[in-house]
């Protein structure tokens, strides 16, 4: 709903002074045009002045109720990076567990490996097996969940790279300049 009602059980703060004030700072001040004002002060367009500032092509396109809010940089623009970068990101919790976890697989690692006699295959398997139960315990972000269920991976990149050996690099320079040679016998 884009139209601001303030109730005491929702909005309605005391104020300084002892009076109720909205914390959403309803009313607005009414502009019939955005600006932006020499002195840095904003506005966007506003005829009502319990409307929320909205977007009239995002809600059509959307179908859903949304807030617009120009942001410079503030406080406010450091708080939605923060918040948008740990949603995408899904910050994992906390690793206290993550000893108990290796433990874990340590020992499951220790039972299971009498048929193995060479030590670097015994090595191989236990790095791998302490992957595998750490991969187990991690959480993922539904974006990442997704990419990986697309087949997309992990990175995201507008271009496709190729690698370029050091050693046809310097067989080209021989072949163009056969007098580097002679520094390479030095």
């Amino acid at each position: 709903k884009q139209l601001h009602t303030c109730e005491v059980s929702r909005c309605l703060v005391p104020g300084k002074r002892g009076t109720l004030v909205c914390k959403r700072r309803a009313p607005s001040s009414l502009a019939d045009d955005d600006f932006v004002l020499e002195t840095g002060e904003w506005g966007m367009k506003r005829r009502h002045p319990y409307l929320n500032a909205w977007m009239p092509a995002l809600t059509l396109n959307a179908r859903c109720n949304n807030d617009v809010k120009l942001l410079t940089n503030s406080r406010a623009t450091t708080n939605v990076t923060f918040y948008i970068t740990t949603y995408q990101t899904k910050k994992q919790g906390k690793h206290y567990n993550m000893s108990a976890i290796l433990a874990k697989g340590l020992a499951y690692h220790n039972e299971r490996t009498t048929y193995v006699d060479d030590l670097r295959n015994q090595q191989r398997l236990l790095f791998f097996r302490l992957v595998h139960t750490i991969n187990r315990e991690q959480e993922i972000a539904a974006p990442m969940a997704i990419s990986y269920l697309m087949g997309k991976g992990d990175t995201y990149r507008s271009h496709h790279y190729t690698p370029i050996y050091w050693s046809s690099f310097v067989s080209a320079m021989f072949l163009v300049f056969p007098e580097l040679h002679a520094y390479k016998a030095k």
